[in-house]
């Protein structure tokens, strides 16, 4: 069989898989949606960098910090994304009205940060808040048609019900862009990027379509 027809077969068969993977195994599994009634704040991106600052989970090891000059692009694709891409009514907050206790330096050991969201999202009068924290953060090395380091990220996206003081949904996207002689399984995101090596805000954009997803937006 001449290589060109083997490497599509593979390909054919590798986005099979890919495809098959992603469904659904059970009704479940299938994002519920928050009703439509609700105008959902979204707070602007921060990245905790002691346990303090976390609503839950764990600061990573080698945590790769974010330049905070990029988090409004992050806020702007936030924007677009829910705006053009989902059917409901969002009031963003901008970075201005970020309360000064996310921006101080305390830790407990543990995650203690969900009064603090409370409290603010009681202050801008949201029954719904979104929450987008930056856990890791690693540029890619190169250029996008090669790399010396591919960018690596993990983002938590939090909805927080005010009124009932507490998280009603958490999405987790993790991602170090592999091509696609490392792994056919990737065969799907590969084609979906155009086979170019991506920067951390592109793998970040994938992110927060997932968490739309995952949390019924």
């Amino acid at each position: 069989m001449p290589l060109r027809k083997l490497l599509l077969l593979t390909l054919s068969i590798a986005l099979i898989i890919f495809v098959c993977s992603c469904r659904p195994r059970s009704t479940a599994e299938v994002p519920r949606s928050v009703s439509p009634s609700y105008t959902v704040f979204v707070a602007p991106f921060t990245q905790p960098i002691v346990s303090g600052q976390l609503i839950t989970g764990s600061i990573p090891e080698h945590q790769g910090r974010i330049v905070e000059e990029q988090l409004p692009s992050l806020d702007q694709q936030m924007r677009t994304i829910l705006s053009t891409e989902t059917k409901r009514r969002y009031k963003f907050i901008t970075a201005m009205e970020r309360p000064r206790d996310f921006t101080k330096f305390h830790n407990s050991g543990q995650p203690q940060a969900l009064p603090l969201w409370l409290q603010y999202g009681k202050k801008q009068g949201a029954h719904l808040l979104l929450v987008p924290q930056v856990l890791d953060w690693h540029e890619r090395e190169g250029s996008g048609a090669g790399v010396i380091q591919p960018a690596h990220v993990r983002v938590e996206f939090f909805l927080i019900n005010i009124d009932r003081e507490l998280v009603i949904g958490r999405s987790v996207f993790e991602e170090t862009q592999q091509g696609l002689v490392d792994n056919l399984l990737n065969v799907g995101a590969f084609l979906h990027r155009r086979g170019q090596w991506v920067t951390a805000e592109q793998l970040c954009i994938d992110g927060i379509r997932k968490a739309a997803r995952d949390l019924g937006l």
